[in-house]
């Protein structure tokens, strides 16, 4: 009857009967709280919430969507702020709120704090707000990687529902085979690892098809391979990390080709490094810098007139090993730095600035 008596505008009859309810819980507390927030009566909606025996969740989001319906943005920031605890709702409204205010970016810093809350998944409202306020910053980059999550989300919700709720007929090898590969195509690699786990617990037993696609779910994070080459490099096995990198075939990593190919010349490892030198220069065969690495690799073991044989290539090709550089993207706009550049108006600014960054880190 009061939230009735709201929806329709008659917030005084909606206030008596409520002053006359013999208990009142939090269901109708919170449904006053919102009635008057609707009306634009956001003064007695406050002094609702402030006068609350209890709040749960449902009350802090209804008072900030309140004022953020209401163009109340600083009000609802201060309350958004003293939240001990939130949830999906809570983010995504202030995510809404900012949009909405023209504050895209604020909506998107949001967004990643939202994400850095171990457990907390966005909703589909959550998704349609960041994207709005990708589109605002034409920020392509950002659109596609929440596309991505969405894809991931949509196959992590639909197909793990129907195998673990036992919606497949029977879970065999190849049921537990594909959802590990699936995991592993989307980037779910502890998802993967843990559903192995589980399967061996139930004493299913694994074959190639299962460790093929463990090692693709390890090939989605590229620190995994990283760790691998330097914790071969420290054991002097360079040529067990060539093996398992080689065996991931088109999804190795090509930056972690290049660490392997930095650790072969730091030990003079010619062998290795010509394999690993020829697989990125299979991919990429313009790599000045890893002509390089494969010329200083023959002339550390004394290889002179292979080392010599590299740089005339190069210079037939007309390959230069480029510069280090370094970028700061501001608003939509990418600026690059390279070694010693004096050409910019800012740049004895921007000295001063590192020097003060430097004395500050020593």
């Amino acid at each position: 009857m009061v939230a009735g008596l709201l929806k329709n505008g008659r917030v005084e009859d909606a206030r008596a009967l409520f002053d006359r309810m013999p208990v009142r819980n939090v269901v109708s507390w919170n449904a006053m709280i919102m009635g008057h927030a609707q009306n634009r009566r956001l003064h007695e909606a406050l002094e609702l919430f402030q006068g609350m025996p209890e709040r749960d969740m449902h009350s802090w989001n209804t008072m900030i969507t309140g004022f953020i319906q209401n163009g109340k943005l600083n009000y609802a920031e201060k309350l958004f702020g003293e939240m001990r605890e939130k949830n999906a709702i809570t983010w995504t409204a202030m995510m809404m709120g900012y949009v909405q205010h023209g504050l895209s970016e604020e909506a998107l810093k949001v967004f990643n704090k939202m994400l850095a809350n171990d457990g907390l998944k966005p909703n589909t409202g959550t998704f349609v707000t960041v994207l709005r306020a990708c589109s605002d910053l034409a920020g392509l980059t950002e659109g596609q990687q929440i596309h991505q999550m969405i894809s991931k989300t949509v196959f992590q919700d639909s197909t793990y529902v129907m195998f673990d709720d036992g919606l497949l007929s029977q879970r065999d090898l190849i049921s537990w085979n594909g959802m590990i590969a699936g995991y592993a195509h989307h980037g779910y690699g502890k998802e993967a690892i843990n559903l192995f786990n589980e399967m061996q617990e139930l004493g299913v037993c694994a074959n190639d098809v299962t460790f093929v696609g463990l090692l693709r779910a390890c090939s989605h994070t590229e620190d995994h391979y990283a760790c691998l080459v330097d914790l071969c490099d420290r054991t002097g096995r360079l040529k067990e990390a060539f093996n398992i990198i080689e065996g991931l075939g088109k999804e190795s990593p090509l930056t972690v080709w290049g660490v392997l190919l930095a650790r072969c010349n730091v030990h003079g490892n010619v062998d290795i490094g010509k394999l690993v030198a020829k697989k990125i220069l299979k991919i990429e065969p313009q790599n000045a810098g890893t002509h390089s690495l494969l010329s200083n690799m023959y002339a550390s073991v004394g290889k002179w007139k292979e080392a010599a044989n590299i740089r005339m290539k190069m210079n037939d090709k007309g390959l230069k090993k480029q510069p280090g550089y370094s970028w700061i993207e501001v608003g939509n706009t990418v600026q690059v730095f390279v070694v010693d550049d004096k050409s910019r108006s800012q740049y004895e600014l921007l000295g001063h600035l590192l020097h003060g960054l430097r004395t500050e880190m020593k």
